[in-house]
């Protein structure tokens, strides 16, 4: 696997940690950690997240995190395929860390790694898929943390 990591808005060099998020990635995707496959990251702010939530999911809100899976090519290429998207607004998760009595980087981790519990095939359609959800990434990010 293959991971990119874009801050694509104002967020302070401290909280720039890319080896922590793509370790969380990878912890997340870990099914796919043998896979020919390319994962972007993208920390964006409330404008961006809200354009892309309108355009692909019709959702007039912002919102924290937003992933999307992408079908693989028909034929080996020979080359990584994008597997997916994870789009994390910034200004939520610093939001959010207040409010849930969290790091910001916490939060911002938090995101990353339920972006890829959902690209891994987990869902939160319901109370108990999100708590299992929720407790999986706190597993993840306690491990990468930890190190």
């Amino acid at each position: 696997m293959i991971a990119h990591i874009f801050y694509k808005t104002d967020i302070p060099q401290y909280l720039r940690r890319t080896g922590l998020f793509k370790a969380a990635l990878a912890k997340g995707l870990k099914k796919f950690a043998d896979w020919h496959v390319e994962v972007n990251v993208i920390f964006v702010d409330e404008a961006e997240i809200l354009r892309v939530n309108k355009e692909f999911l019709n959702h007039h809100y912002v919102t924290d995190v937003i992933s999307f899976n992408h079908e693989p090519p028909p034929f080996d290429m020979g080359e990584p395929w994008a597997f997916g998207d994870i789009f994390v607004c910034y200004p939520v998760a610093r939001q959010n860390a207040k409010h849930f009595g969290h790091t910001v980087l916490q939060e911002m981790m938090m995101y990353v790694t339920h972006g890829a519990l959902h690209l891994s095939g987990m869902d939160d359609n319901t109370p108990e898929a999100r708590a299992e959800m929720d407790r999986q990434a706190e597993q993840i990010i306690a491990s990468v943390l930890a190190k």
